[in-house]
């Protein structure tokens, strides 16, 4: 008899990865169980850790941010994306001490966003084009914004502790942007939904080696994925509401504000991984920011069959 693998996923404690973080919750509280394999979730604090994590084989696989799974790929780790994890739930935020009223008043001024690979800083990137503003590294001398990549969960430290008013706002998945307006650190400018509706962000990766040599775990781990980002979807009641307080370990008003209303969507449906929306931030990741050099084949990275099983099953 084959052993029973335990696969091992690294992410970080954010809205994005809460389909991970209940299941695991719901795993130790037998209230669903794994056959074909052991889940282990291990929590992260910035995408440096587990983007290293993840390229050394510390852990099987990863919930990351759509455009560092691209970057992974192209730079040769060999992973797929199996899913996506979530559609929208990422704040933009202003600071409240820097007295910004317009857009225009960024000029200037540095943002912070979670890393150069992630979808907030292409949100930041096109919010800021609007108004004519260049968002760029603190080195290129055409840059009007300067963007700083900070751990998610300093942000709000920072933004507190920021006594040149230097830090106009910054972009992030919940709950550290409702953190920082609870805290009144920060005000809102905009859910990153109004930006783009229904945007993808996270993706659930896994080592290609990992899918071919255990495709029952694999696929029974991403039916539990989508049955629990249902269950999120149709329930949103206290229990829902305790286990995600458990999840982030933030103030429960915070859990509650940005489960309700960051706009954030688990419907299963949505998290086949949509290859138009790949290829169009790969495309203004490369043209308009540079933040990429070469373009992949997005096709070659995404394995959809996984979750279109697990759909067919739940239909049947």
């Amino acid at each position: 008899m084959k052993d029973t693998p335990c696969i091992r996923i690294g992410h970080l404690k954010i809205v994005d990865h809460l389909i991970l973080g209940i299941a695991a919750l719901q795993l130790k509280k037998s209230k669903r169980n794994l056959t074909h394999s052991t889940l282990e979730t291990i929590a992260m604090n910035s995408w440096n850790q587990v983007c290293d994590d993840l390229t050394c084989g510390n852990i099987d696989g990863a919930f990351i941010p759509s455009p560092m799974a691209i970057q992974l790929f192209a730079s040769g780790l060999a992973i797929k994306v199996l899913m996506f994890t979530h559609r929208s739930g990422s704040i933009i935020v202003k600071n409240r001490a820097s007295h910004i009223k317009h857009l225009s008043d960024f000029k200037g001024k540095t943002v912070l966003i979670p890393s150069k690979f992630s979808i907030q800083h292409m949100l930041f990137h096109r919010l800021l084009s609007s108004v004519g503003l260049k968002l760029g590294a603190h080195d290129d001398n055409d840059t009007d914004v300067a963007s700083e990549v900070v751990n998610p969960f300093l942000m709000s430290e920072m933004l507190k502790n920021d006594q040149d008013k230097d830090i106009a706002g910054f972009a992030v998945a919940e709950p550290y942007g409702s953190k920082a307006v609870y805290e009144k650190t920060a005000a809102k400018i905009c859910l990153s939904e109004k930006l783009w509706k229904n945007h993808p962000c996270c993706v659930f990766v896994l080592k290609t080696s990992f899918i071919e040599n255990h495709p029952e775990a694999v696929q029974e781990v991403i039916s539990l994925f989508t049955q629990t980002g249902q269950h999120i979807e149709d329930t949103k009641n206290d229990d829902i509401l305790f286990m995600a307080h458990n999840f982030f370990g933030q103030n429960k008003g915070i859990t509650r504000q940005m489960l309700l209303k960051a706009g954030i969507h688990f419907d299963p449906s949505l998290l086949i991984a949509d290859i138009d929306a790949l290829y169009m931030i790969q495309n203004y990741m490369t043209d308009a920011m540079g933040v990429f050099k070469n373009k992949i084949d997005v096709n070659t990275l995404v394995d959809n069959s996984f979750i279109l099983t697990a759909l067919s099953e739940k239909n049947h």
